[in-house]
């Protein structure tokens, strides 16, 4: 099924945003490197749902901004849900998402009626270092996505990884892999990399949020076990949901299992 791309004007942006279903609104926030398309084929999983997925800034169809930062991605967010005249939201965040969604929550509670953080972390984590990102972002500012993707293509994937790909069929999961790197602007490849990397922890102000929350984090995505299990040691009555046969991207990689996380998730929130 396809979605159509719709638009508003946001502030200093314009967010391209993907929407489907009626109900209770759920926000999904895509992470680093992704887009929108990272939830193209769930919108439909959640009958009852308003399913939205909005392109951040510097990724995907939004529009280019001079500054990337995650004070400014939350104000973004926030005033992306006033301009569509939402009241209150779930919300799932996804890894970068994540780390923008708890922030959003902590600034603005009353507008969320529940949290999903999903492979993500509240303090900074050390998987590159400024120099290959510095390199990575030169390649995408001078050459584009082509070379990036060549090379990820020519590494073998793990058993899960493969999992994700299959869910897709390896043309499609290529050819949205190369259209994210191609929308995504180089420097916010850089700023948001650097911040991803070198941001202050949030981990001792989560015990604010009180919205009903839930923890998902793949069983093989390593460097996000302990921050989740620290996530939901933090936060008041959070639920911290290990999926199996998965790593970073478990709605590609075990979408059943991912599935009845969220749908168990919001049939809780509801009724709470």
């Amino acid at each position: 099924m396809s979605h159509l791309t719709q638009r508003v004007t946001n502030g200093p942006l314009i967010t391209a945003y993907l929407e489907w279903g009626t109900g209770e609104p759920l926000l999904l926030l895509h992470g680093y490197t992704g887009s929108k398309l990272d939830f193209h084929d769930q919108l439909s999983c959640f009958e009852g749902y308003q399913a939205i997925a909005p392109d951040q800034r510097g990724h995907g169809e939004t529009t280019h901004a001079d500054a990337y930062s995650f004070p400014l991605m939350v104000d973004d967010l926030i005033r992306f849900i006033d301009l569509l005249g939402l009241k209150r939201v779930h919300l799932l965040g996804h890894s970068l998402g994540g780390m923008v969604a708890m922030r959003a929550v902590l600034k603005a509670p009353d507008r969320f009626a529940s949290l999903i953080l999903m492979d993500t972390s509240p303090s900074p984590l050390s998987l590159t270092t400024p120099e290959t990102r510095e390199r990575i972002a030169e390649v995408m500012r001078t050459s584009g996505a082509g070379l990036l993707v060549t090379a990820m293509r020519a590494q073998k994937p793990s058993r899960r990884a493969q999992r994700g790909i299959d869910f897709l069929g390896a043309q499609e999961h290529w050819r949205r892999i190369e259209l994210k790197l191609q929308q995504m602007h180089w420097q916010a490849f850089l700023d948001l990399g650097n911040e991803l990397f070198a941001h202050q922890s949030v981990l001792d102000a989560l015990h604010q949020i009180s919205c009903p929350t839930t923890i998902l984090v793949g069983d093989d995505d390593r460097p996000f076990i302990e921050p989740s299990e620290a996530m939901a040691k933090a936060i008041p009555g959070a639920a911290l949901v290990i999926l199996p046969d998965a790593e970073h991207c478990p709605q590609y990689e075990n979408p059943e299992h991912w599935k009845i996380a969220v749908q168990n998730h919001l049939c809780k929130a509801s009724k709470s």
